[in-house]
């Protein structure tokens, strides 16, 4: 019995015919509650009213109800022939956008369907199908029941068929024994009342590739991020560095040889024998006033970086050698760009072609990289652990954690936006180059200042469970 058209949308995903080894979805989101203040945000930035004015002027009347396809919900599904379905539920506004230049439409039980060589188009009262051939032929015959392997209110996942890696032809030794332990990677969204959680997952076979499997799947305990400098992100985790030397060392030696990948000029040997397991980050502000003007001057940010180190004569060799790698690839034809500068209080410093200055010191076990001198000087702020939005969120830090992080977004928020004023004029233009340019700008400064202000603390681990490495978080939301 074909379908009428009348499911929830959440159910869109259990409409398909099983077998599919990628999805993504969104659940019906138009009565929630949760997006009033964004909507409201929306509207009166103008960038609404921009984008309704500027599509329909391009593509036609109507053309911005488009935008509501998934209004309803959505789920878009990849099967291992290549073959996809998308089947989604529009607002009326956009059924009515899509029906309208469909030709050739045929009854098929509830369904008006349209069939080409490449594509089957369907339409039902409430519904819109978009699928190869085969999978459209599937659905409307009434094959249903596929299960997703991940909830909440949207997600994705994603799985390499084993028999699609052994027909890519010269696909390097390396990455196809990497390609086959990766049985599935997921990650999903919940919105609750005081913002939205996440859950990601990523599923190894440790028989078919156990570096891999030891890389991903860690089995110590963090450092105490509460024990380092404060900022407005840090994270702590664990990463057998030697380890990773070695394998991204081998995936660039396959690179090399293996056509069509071939990578001549590849020299980069990764030796981090004379580092351990641990590492911490810290992201820091820029200058007060110039954060968009200071992340120009310091691509690579403001940030500290704590290595574990077992060796550090080794390691400053390791470093150093490195850096003059990346320094070649990020300079002009790709030479020179390696400087020693001298010191910078307690950190020696080195110039990295394009990347600017980057600072070092050892810390007893510890190498110490600062990206910016605004970083070097945050070594000196209060520890993690005296602050209220730390001591608020490490208590939810599970015992068997491998990793964690705690983010400031409002603070972080402001940085990046920041920056992103400085960019959007060279983006899109402003009022000088024209009208149009110039509202865009001023509309979407306003929308993203507007929801920015909304975000609050947010915080994420990661535990092992089984052979698999699952993360969860939660980050602090005002919807109202």
């Amino acid at each position: 019995m074909l379908l009428a058209g009348t499911a929830p949308a959440q159910s869109l995903i259990s409409l398909a015919p099983p077998g599919a080894v990628g999805g993504l979805y969104l659940a019906d989101l138009s009565q929630s509650p949760y997006f009033k203040g964004i909507v409201r945000d929306w509207k009166e930035s103008g960038l609404e009213a921009w984008l309704r004015k500027n599509l329909e002027g391009e593509l036609g009347k109507g053309s911005y109800d488009a935008l509501g396809f998934a209004q309803g919900g959505m789920a878009a599904l990849l099967y291992p022939d290549g073959g996809f379905l998308l089947i989604a539920k529009p607002s009326p506004a956009a059924m009515r956008y899509f029906k309208k230049d469909a030709r050739g439409l045929k009854p098929r039980g509830s369904w008006l369907v349209t069939k080409d060589k490449q594509m089957l188009t369907g339409f039902s009262k409430e519904l819109v199908l978009f699928a190869s051939p085969n999978w459209g032929e599937q659905f409307l015959s009434g094959k249903r029941g596929l299960r997703s392997p991940v909830g909440g209110h949207m997600g994705y996942w994603a799985e390499i068929p084993q028999s699609l890696i052994s027909q890519m032809n010269e696909i390097p030794p390396r990455l196809g024994l990497s390609l086959s332990a990766i049985k599935r990677v997921g990650y999903s969204l919940t919105l609750t009342a005081g913002g939205f959680t996440t859950e990601s997952r990523i599923e190894v076979d440790a028989a078919a590739d156990p570096v891999l499997a030891k890389l991903v799947l860690p089995s110590e305990k963090p450092w105490s991020l509460g024990d380092f400098p404060s900022g407005y992100s840090g994270s702590v985790g664990l990463l057998d560095m030697p380890l990773a030397g070695k394998y991204v060392s081998g995936l660039l030696a396959d690179l090399k040889t293996t056509s069509p990948y071939r990578l001549s000029e590849a020299k980069i040997k990764l030796d981090f024998r004379a580092f351990g397991n641990h590492y911490a980050m810290i992201s820091v502000p820029g200058p007060a006033g110039k954060a968009g003007q200071s992340n120009f001057d310091n691509p690579l940010g403001h940030s500290l970086v704590y290595l574990e180190v077992i060796d550090q004569a080794t390691a400053e060799a390791n470093l150093l050698g490195l850096l003059q790698n990346i320094a070649a690839f990020a300079t002009p034809e790709g030479k020179g760009g390696f400087k020693v500068l001298g010191n910078e209080g307690a950190f020696k410093a080195v110039e990295v072609g394009l990347l600017g200055n980057i600072y070092y010191r050892f810390d007893k076990d510890r190498l110490v990289i600062a990206t910016s001198k605004e970083a070097i000087a945050a070594e000196a702020n209060p520890p993690w652990k005296t602050q209220a939005g730390f001591q608020r969120f490490a208590p939810r830090v599970p015992a068997n954690a491998v990793a964690y992080a705690l983010i400031d977004n409002q603070r972080g928020m402001e940085e990046s936006f920041a920056i992103l004023k400085d960019t959007l004029p060279m983006a899109i233009g402003t009022k000088a180059d024209s009208k149009q340019a110039g509202e865009l700008n001023q509309s979407l400064v306003s929308f993203l200042e507007r929801t920015s202000k909304r975000f609050g603390y947010g915080f994420n681990y990661s535990v092992v469970q089984g052979s698999a490495l699952v993360s969860k978080g939660f980050y602090e939301v005002n919807w109202k």
